[in-house]
Protein backbone atom coordinates (compact mmCIF):
# COMPACT_ATOMS: atom_id res chain seq x y z
CA UNK A 1 0.00 0.00 0.00
CA UNK A 2 1.47 3.73 -1.03
CA UNK A 3 1.28 5.92 1.90
CA UNK A 4 1.37 9.45 -0.85
CA UNK A 5 2.69 12.45 0.72
CA UNK A 6 2.28 14.83 -2.37
CA UNK A 7 -0.78 16.86 -2.77
CA UNK A 8 -0.32 16.45 -6.68
CA UNK A 9 -1.65 12.63 -5.95
CA UNK A 10 -4.72 13.37 -4.06
CA UNK A 11 -8.03 12.72 -6.04
CA UNK A 12 -5.56 10.56 -8.55
CA UNK A 13 -5.66 6.84 -6.86
CA UNK A 14 -2.14 5.76 -6.19
CA UNK A 15 -1.04 2.22 -6.88
CA UNK A 16 1.81 -0.25 -6.97
CA UNK A 17 2.03 -2.33 -10.06
CA UNK A 18 1.59 -5.25 -7.92
CA UNK A 19 -1.63 -3.60 -6.59
CA UNK A 20 -3.11 -2.09 -10.17
CA UNK A 21 -2.24 -5.36 -11.59
CA UNK A 22 -4.42 -7.30 -9.01
CA UNK A 23 -7.49 -4.96 -8.84
CA UNK A 24 -7.56 -4.84 -12.48
CA UNK A 25 -6.87 -8.65 -12.91
CA UNK A 26 -4.13 -7.77 -15.41
CA UNK A 27 -0.50 -8.98 -16.15
CA UNK A 28 1.76 -6.79 -14.37
CA UNK A 29 4.45 -7.24 -17.32
CA UNK A 30 1.74 -6.42 -19.78
CA UNK A 31 0.59 -3.21 -17.11
CA UNK A 32 4.06 -1.87 -16.51
CA UNK A 33 4.83 -1.85 -20.61
CA UNK A 34 1.25 -0.21 -21.34
CA UNK A 35 1.82 2.66 -18.56
CA UNK A 36 5.71 2.93 -18.26
CA UNK A 37 7.03 1.59 -21.62
CA UNK A 38 10.22 0.04 -22.53
CA UNK A 39 13.44 0.89 -24.01
CA UNK A 40 12.04 -0.09 -27.15
CA UNK A 41 8.35 0.81 -27.08
CA UNK A 42 6.83 4.33 -25.56
CA UNK A 43 3.87 3.61 -23.09
CA UNK A 44 0.53 3.39 -24.30
CA UNK A 45 -0.99 5.38 -21.54
CA UNK A 46 0.23 8.89 -20.74
CA UNK A 47 0.20 8.56 -16.69
CA UNK A 48 0.92 11.43 -14.60
CA UNK A 49 2.50 9.14 -12.00
CA UNK A 50 5.09 7.59 -14.60
CA UNK A 51 8.27 9.41 -13.09
CA UNK A 52 7.31 7.09 -9.54
CA UNK A 53 6.41 3.81 -11.04
CA UNK A 54 3.06 4.32 -9.84
CA UNK A 55 -0.31 3.29 -11.49
CA UNK A 56 -3.22 6.10 -11.25
CA UNK A 57 -6.80 5.32 -10.91
CA UNK A 58 -7.13 6.46 -14.27
CA UNK A 59 -4.37 4.41 -15.68
CA UNK A 60 -5.94 1.44 -14.12
CA UNK A 61 -9.02 1.83 -15.73
CA UNK A 62 -7.59 3.02 -19.23
CA UNK A 63 -5.32 -0.27 -18.77
CA UNK A 64 -8.57 -2.45 -18.54
CA UNK A 65 -9.72 -1.09 -21.56
CA UNK A 66 -6.57 -1.81 -23.56
CA UNK A 67 -6.56 -5.64 -22.07
CA UNK A 68 -10.05 -6.07 -23.73
CA UNK A 69 -8.76 -4.48 -27.28
CA UNK A 70 -5.65 -6.76 -26.77
CA UNK A 71 -7.87 -9.76 -26.31
CA UNK A 72 -10.00 -8.72 -29.45
CA UNK A 73 -7.08 -8.48 -31.32
CA UNK A 74 -6.17 -4.88 -31.70
CA UNK A 75 -2.75 -3.82 -31.51
CA UNK A 76 -0.96 -1.59 -29.45
CA UNK A 77 0.16 0.56 -32.46
CA UNK A 78 -3.51 1.10 -33.33
CA UNK A 79 -4.67 1.47 -29.17
CA UNK A 80 -1.79 3.72 -29.01
CA UNK A 81 -2.67 5.80 -31.98
CA UNK A 82 -6.66 5.94 -30.88
CA UNK A 83 -5.87 7.33 -27.72
CA UNK A 84 -3.18 9.64 -29.14
CA UNK A 85 -6.10 11.29 -31.54
CA UNK A 86 -8.45 11.18 -28.80
CA UNK A 87 -6.17 13.23 -26.39
CA UNK A 88 -4.31 15.67 -29.29
CA UNK A 89 -6.86 16.65 -31.68
CA UNK A 90 -10.32 16.34 -29.23
CA UNK A 91 -8.78 17.37 -26.07
CA UNK A 92 -9.87 14.28 -23.97
CA UNK A 93 -7.12 13.73 -21.43
CA UNK A 94 -8.01 9.95 -20.05
CA UNK A 95 -9.49 9.00 -23.28
CA UNK A 96 -10.05 5.15 -22.15
CA UNK A 97 -11.40 6.31 -19.11
CA UNK A 98 -14.49 8.14 -20.05
CA UNK A 99 -17.44 6.86 -21.07
CA UNK A 100 -16.57 5.59 -24.21
CA UNK A 101 -16.87 2.63 -26.41
CA UNK A 102 -14.51 0.63 -28.45
CA UNK A 103 -14.95 -0.21 -31.80
CA UNK A 104 -13.81 -2.78 -34.50
CA UNK A 105 -14.72 -1.76 -37.69
CA UNK A 106 -13.21 -3.09 -40.70
CA UNK A 107 -10.37 -4.26 -38.63
CA UNK A 108 -9.91 -0.60 -37.27
CA UNK A 109 -10.09 1.02 -34.06
CA UNK A 110 -12.59 3.56 -33.09
CA UNK A 111 -13.38 5.35 -30.06
CA UNK A 112 -17.21 6.44 -29.45
CA UNK A 113 -17.32 9.28 -26.96
CA UNK A 114 -20.90 10.18 -25.15
CA UNK A 115 -22.11 12.38 -27.83
CA UNK A 116 -22.35 9.41 -30.55
CA UNK A 117 -19.73 10.79 -32.01
CA UNK A 118 -17.35 7.89 -33.37
CA UNK A 119 -13.77 8.99 -33.42
CA UNK A 120 -11.79 6.97 -36.08
CA UNK A 121 -8.36 6.39 -34.90
CA UNK A 122 -6.87 4.63 -37.45
CA UNK A 123 -7.28 3.33 -41.43
CA UNK A 124 -8.90 4.56 -43.95
CA UNK A 125 -11.46 7.40 -43.61
CA UNK A 126 -9.32 9.12 -40.58
CA UNK A 127 -11.85 11.49 -38.49
CA UNK A 128 -15.15 10.50 -40.29
CA UNK A 129 -18.29 9.67 -38.32
CA UNK A 130 -19.48 6.09 -38.33
CA UNK A 131 -22.34 3.55 -37.35
CA UNK A 132 -21.13 0.61 -35.83
CA UNK A 133 -21.82 -1.77 -32.99
CA UNK A 134 -20.18 -1.73 -29.57
CA UNK A 135 -19.06 -4.42 -27.06
CA UNK A 136 -17.32 -3.64 -23.91
CA UNK A 137 -18.72 -5.46 -20.88
CA UNK A 138 -16.82 -4.30 -18.12
CA UNK A 139 -18.06 -0.60 -18.67
CA UNK A 140 -21.13 -1.63 -16.30
CA UNK A 141 -18.80 -1.63 -13.63
CA UNK A 142 -17.64 2.04 -14.17
CA UNK A 143 -19.59 4.79 -12.35
CA UNK A 144 -19.39 8.64 -14.43
CA UNK A 145 -19.81 12.11 -13.84
CA UNK A 146 -21.60 14.53 -16.11
CA UNK A 147 -19.09 15.23 -18.22
CA UNK A 148 -18.42 11.49 -18.85
CA UNK A 149 -15.05 11.25 -16.66
CA UNK A 150 -14.89 8.06 -14.71
CA UNK A 151 -15.03 8.70 -10.91
CA UNK A 152 -16.00 5.21 -9.47
CA UNK A 153 -15.01 1.66 -10.11
CA UNK A 154 -17.43 -1.21 -8.59
CA UNK A 155 -15.87 -4.29 -9.32
CA UNK A 156 -17.42 -6.82 -6.97
CA UNK A 157 -20.88 -7.63 -5.07
CA UNK A 158 -21.97 -10.28 -2.89
CA UNK A 159 -23.89 -10.46 0.28
CA UNK A 160 -26.24 -7.04 -0.56
CA UNK A 161 -23.17 -5.41 -0.34
CA UNK A 162 -20.37 -4.04 -3.09
CA UNK A 163 -16.76 -3.22 -3.06
CA UNK A 164 -16.02 -0.13 -4.71
CA UNK A 165 -12.49 2.05 -6.07
CA UNK A 166 -12.82 5.62 -5.67
CA UNK A 167 -9.93 8.07 -6.22
CA UNK A 168 -11.13 10.22 -3.97
CA UNK A 169 -11.13 8.33 -0.60
CA UNK A 170 -8.07 6.62 0.54
CA UNK A 171 -6.26 7.05 -2.73
CA UNK A 172 -8.20 4.17 -4.49
CA UNK A 173 -7.64 1.53 -2.94
CA UNK A 174 -10.82 -1.25 -2.70
CA UNK A 175 -13.66 0.00 0.29
CA UNK A 176 -16.06 -2.09 1.48
CA UNK A 177 -19.68 -0.27 0.83
CA UNK A 178 -19.96 2.65 3.44
CA UNK A 179 -17.80 1.21 6.28
CA UNK A 180 -14.33 3.15 4.71
CA UNK A 181 -12.40 -0.10 5.99
CA UNK A 182 -9.82 -1.31 3.27
CA UNK A 183 -11.42 -4.60 1.88
CA UNK A 184 -7.72 -6.00 2.35
CA UNK A 185 -7.82 -5.35 6.33
CA UNK A 186 -11.07 -6.59 7.11
CA UNK A 187 -9.69 -10.07 5.21
CA UNK A 188 -6.24 -9.91 6.93
CA UNK A 189 -8.31 -9.40 10.25
CA UNK A 190 -10.43 -12.55 9.09
CA UNK A 191 -7.41 -14.75 8.35
CA UNK A 192 -6.29 -13.88 12.04
CA UNK A 193 -9.45 -14.65 13.99
CA UNK A 194 -11.46 -17.20 11.49
CA UNK A 195 -14.74 -15.46 12.10
CA UNK A 196 -16.77 -13.30 10.27
CA UNK A 197 -18.70 -12.76 13.15
CA UNK A 198 -15.70 -11.78 15.80
CA UNK A 199 -13.85 -9.45 12.98
CA UNK A 200 -17.66 -7.77 12.46
CA UNK A 201 -17.82 -6.93 15.81
CA UNK A 202 -14.39 -5.87 16.46
CA UNK A 203 -14.51 -3.39 13.61
CA UNK A 204 -17.84 -2.54 14.52
CA UNK A 205 -19.31 -3.57 10.98
CA UNK A 206 -22.30 -5.77 9.71
CA UNK A 207 -21.29 -9.38 8.98
CA UNK A 208 -21.82 -8.97 5.87
CA UNK A 209 -19.45 -6.50 5.00
CA UNK A 210 -16.48 -8.82 6.10
CA UNK A 211 -18.03 -11.44 4.08
CA UNK A 212 -18.08 -9.33 0.68
CA UNK A 213 -13.99 -8.38 1.51
CA UNK A 214 -13.44 -12.20 2.41
CA UNK A 215 -14.78 -13.33 -1.12
CA UNK A 216 -13.60 -10.13 -2.99
CA UNK A 217 -9.60 -10.36 -1.99
CA UNK A 218 -9.97 -14.33 -2.77
CA UNK A 219 -11.33 -14.07 -6.20
CA UNK A 220 -8.74 -11.32 -7.11
CA UNK A 221 -6.01 -13.60 -5.80
CA UNK A 222 -7.35 -17.03 -7.87
CA UNK A 223 -7.39 -14.66 -10.87
CA UNK A 224 -3.89 -13.43 -10.47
Amino acid sequence: MINPQHNELIGLGVYTLQEASLYGILSSNKLSRWVFGTEQYPPVIESKLRSQRLVSFYDLVEAMAINKARESGVSLHKIRKAINIARDDYGVEFPLAYNHKMVLYDKDLHIVFPDRSIIQASGRGHHQALITEIVEPFMQDLHFNAEGLVIRFTPFKKYGREITLDPIRQFGQPLVGNTGYRADVLDKAFTVESSTELVASIYNVDNRDVKVAVAYMKKIREAA
